[in-house]
């Protein structure tokens, strides 16, 4: 399609519209194909391929797009390539089951404890028992980090 001068190029997966504007000179098969292996890599990261995957991982989404593409130019898009690049996990979305109504409250929305991962700094108390009168008063919070790193011979 072409608009003001511009290209558009898109590409229908799986009910979704995956869009791109290229320039009058570029090849549009090389876009085509690298919307194609978008939506390829967005399955093999998350296993899917829908509106509610890509909104869950967007960032993840975000930074394949980020590693694929630099200043505009396509670098690769190899899932083995992007796996030593990429460090967000993907949220995986479990199909609707009549029979697992654990995460559904009521009226069949998903409840918020279903989300939140269980911390034991729930269970700790909020005043210390060292000090009984109550001069210092604590909270406890659970830190979780991931750090990543590569080692180099040089």
């Amino acid at each position: 399609m072409e608009h003001d001068g511009g290209h558009f190029l898109h590409t229908r997966q799986r009910g979704l519209y995956f869009v791109i504007s290229v320039r009058p000179d570029d090849s549009p098969f090389m876009y085509l194909d690298l919307l194609n292996r978008l939506a390829a890599l967005i399955r093999d990261y998350c296993g899917d391929l829908s509106e509610d995957v890509i909104r869950l991982n967007f960032a993840l989404i975000y930074e394949l797009l980020d590693e694929i593409l630099d200043y505009g130019y396509i670098q690769t898009t190899s899932t083995d390539v992007l796996k030593n690049f990429i460090q967000s996990d993907p949220v995986i979305t479990k199909p609707f089951n009549l029979l697992d109504l654990s995460s559904v409250g009521l009226f069949g929305a998903e409840t918020q404890q279903s989300k939140v991962a269980p911390s034991s700094a729930a269970s700790r108390p909020v005043l210390s028992s060292r000090h009984p009168q109550g001069d210092q008063n604590e909270i406890f919070l659970d830190v979780i980090e991931r750090m990543t790193v590569a080692i180099g011979a040089n």
